[in-house]
């Protein structure tokens, strides 16, 4: 245990002197702080908004007349930052998977560190558990930085239960971010061009992130009309089924398409729990949890499976051959 600590500081501390990864990080973070600012500043534009109109109302001698006030979720400011997360953090994890490997490779020091009393395994879950404990720190700072903005520029204080949330979106982060690391890892190990491994892995990145989400965004008819089309039309949910029902085979397919990324799973929980789906809003953390279960279990498997197949990876001896 103490070889992979070794290992886990060793790479901790190379990734954070890494001027790439402290780039990304910093552009994550002002992302963040604008995306909380601006949601911020809208709702509260909003507020003003309908404080003028009751005042108008008042003046008009119809003070009984209500005008809905704005229903204010402190979590549904984060959906600009989950957006961010999304390609940025994945980002992230391809950056630090190819630093892992690549430092190793590039400079042929991976037979020196195995000709040391260190076994495959040992490098491997050191190199896991190092970089485990730097996305962990990076969401941790994140979520730090997030709380801090929505107290200080829109007066924010989470519940217990909102901040049970936020622990289980950053726990689906953190799976989520690392399935990338293991893949590119992975990638990085079986080529032995760094380059080509680099350019797969963004390959791989743009499939999962933007393209798949944005074919299932866009064979989705309620996405056709911003804020749906069913609701523009007024339609009522048990109308809005009875409707889809009829087109069982399309939704099917373009369900399945959008499943194909975990990117979208991750989307689906995230939005779930934070309450960007509407339908969330106010219900319990195990309530989210049972109904959005599905999403849970693919995110943990395409982490699970990527990380599966980067310890098979260094069990193979060809990923000490010199890289091209």
């Amino acid at each position: 245990m103490q070889k992979i600590i070794t290992i886990a500081g060793k790479e901790y501390q190379d990734s954070t002197r890494n001027k790439l990864f402290l780039i990304l990080l910093a552009f994550l973070f002002v992302l963040t702080v604008t995306s909380i600012a601006v949601a911020s500043s809208d709702f509260q534009s909003k507020v003003v908004e309908y404080n003028k109109s009751v005042q108008i109302l008042s003046s008009l001698g119809k003070s009984g007349e209500t005008i809905s006030a704005p229903q204010f979720f402190p979590l549904k400011m984060l959906r600009g930052v989950m957006d961010y997360l999304e390609i940025i953090g994945a980002i992230i994890g391809i950056i630090l998977g190819y630093l892992s490997i690549a430092k190793e490779k590039g400079k042929n020091t991976l037979q020196l560190l195995l000709s040391r009393p260190l076994g495959k395994f040992d490098i491997a879950s050191g190199k896991f558990l190092g970089n485990s404990l730097l996305v962990l720190s990076v969401l941790a700072i994140e979520a730090f930085t997030t709380y801090f903005i929505m107290w200080s520029v829109g007066g924010a204080q989470l519940s217990l239960v909102e901040i049970a949330k936020l622990g289980f979106v950053l726990l689906a982060s953190y799976f989520y971010v690392m399935f990338f690391f293991c893949f590119t890892s992975v990638l990085v190990l079986k080529f032995r061009s760094l380059p080509n491994a680099l350019i797969v892995s963004f390959v791989v990145w743009l499939i999962f992130v933007l393209i798949i989400p944005q074919i299932g965004d866009t064979m989705d008819p309620d996405n056709q009309i911003p804020g749906g089309f069913f609701k523009s039309m007024s339609i009522a949910k048990p109308q809005e089924k009875e409707i889809m029902a009829r087109f069982k085979t399309y939704e099917t397919v373009r369900n399945a398409v959008e499943e194909s990324s975990v990117t979208k799973h991750y989307e689906r929980l995230s939005f779930a729990l934070l309450g960007i789906k509407d339908e969330y809003n106010g219900k319990s953390v195990g309530y989210v949890l049972k109904d959005r279960w599905n999403d849970w279990v693919w995110v943990a498997a395409f982490f699970g499976i990527a990380l599966f197949l980067e310890y098979f990876a260094f069990r193979k001896r060809s990923f000490l051959n010199k890289t091209d």
